[in-house]
């Protein structure tokens, strides 16, 4: 072979090896760490309408949609959603980012939990973005890495993916709902009277705010309290409730109901109607404000100085009782809440409850 030849030969396989890394860079795919998993959702947070939490077999957990009211959840009859735990999950999902690229091959998305949500199976949670001007991929959150970072895939996609975020992203209905029903301190309590189907009646008291302990009407002749105290769990027991679930308020159901009627020393009164329906508490409440005692004329001289007082004490009264009232009402009409049973429990109590066995 000639020197022609040679050089024609090597020349050949110069391209040959140049072709050949060029094709091997081609068929290796470029690295997404530290790239966004959902890129424009952090500046479109603003425009989301809608979101739709599912989980196996397709099932919906929550459809999160935003009105004129407020966000809501479609599946409790448009109840009011906890707004903050809805930006919670989407301010962690539009931060999201790619840590490394995990499995392509569907035969092993089930060890990460990133698996299609249709399937019976599947145990991620697929979170449905829709926004004014964007669309988003559905997205698959699958099994939590560690307490700061979760396996997750695109549903358009076939590569899964290690982000370093852990979205918070409840898979039950009621977890999505605002929690709170009434707050109602235990200090503030002035009576409480709880009267059953049955005719049967408890009633509780304080004189004035001062005393530490509730005092207990009726109580029969020889027989005494289990301990001083006794009563005042019920006295507290609209403090921060909050609901298990929520319901309209359609017709009656259940055991005959029990009514509970709390009145705060500064005017407030809440009643709450419990039935038990199976196993389950369900509860409504309703709240109005007392006749107030007529305000004494003050001496004209006197008035300077009692405004002045008024104003400095302002800042520690709590709110007027006819405008907590009207806030309840709009918050509470119309709705029935099942509560924990312990809850229920302390708010229907019975004289027998409170006294100590007879010998």
């Amino acid at each position: 072979m000639n020197r022609r030849s040679l050089l024609v030969v090597a020349a050949i396989a110069v391209v040959a090896v140049l072709l050949a890394i060029v094709g091997r860079r081609q068929s290796t795919p470029e690295t997404d760490a530290g790239a966004l998993l959902l890129p424009g959702l952090t500046e479109l947070l603003n425009d989301v309408e809608r979101v739709v939490i599912s989980k196996a077999q397709g099932e919906i957990v929550a459809t999160l949609a935003r009105g004129s009211a407020g966000w809501s959840v479609a599946e409790k009859d448009d109840y009011s959603a906890d707004v903050a735990k809805i930006r919670q999950a989407l301010v962690a999902l539009g931060e999201a980012r790619i840590v490394e690229e995990k499995t392509a091959d569907p035969a092993f998305y089930d060890r990460l939990g990133v698996e299609s949500v249709e399937l019976p199976t599947a145990s991620g949670t697929a979170v449905a973005i829709d926004a004014a001007e964007a669309e988003f991929p559905v997205l698959i959150l699958g099994d939590e890495a560690n307490s700061g970072s979760r396996y997750a895939r695109r549903a358009d996609e076939a590569r899964s993916f290690l982000i370093d975020r852990n979205p918070d992203v409840p898979r039950s209905t009621a977890q999505w709902l605002i929690p709170d029903i009434v707050d109602v301190r235990g200090t503030r309590v002035q009576s409480v009277t709880i009267t059953h189907a049955d005719g049967e009646r408890l009633a509780i008291s304080k004189d004035d705010e001062t005393e530490a302990n509730f005092s207990v009407a009726d109580i029969p002749e020889g027989r005494e309290l289990s301990y001083p105290a006794v009563a005042n769990v019920i006295g507290n027991a609209l403090r921060e409730l909050k609901l298990d679930d929520v319901a309209r308020v359609a017709g009656t159901a259940g055991e005959p109901a029990v009514v509970t009627e709390l009145s705060t020393f500064d005017g407030l009164v809440v009643t709450m109607t419990g039935t038990m329906i199976g196993d389950e508490a369900w509860v409504t409440f309703a709240a109005n404000a007392a006749p107030q005692p007529a305000v004494e004329t003050v001496p004209a001289e006197a008035q300077v100085e009692a405004e002045a007082q008024d104003a400095a004490a302002s800042a520690a009264e709590p709110p007027d009782p006819a405008a907590e009232a009207e806030a309840i009402n709009a918050r509470v009409g119309g709705w029935r809440y099942r509560i924990p049973e312990y809850q229920y429990d302390q708010l229907t109590r019975r004289l027998a409850d409170l006294l100590k066995a007879p010998d």
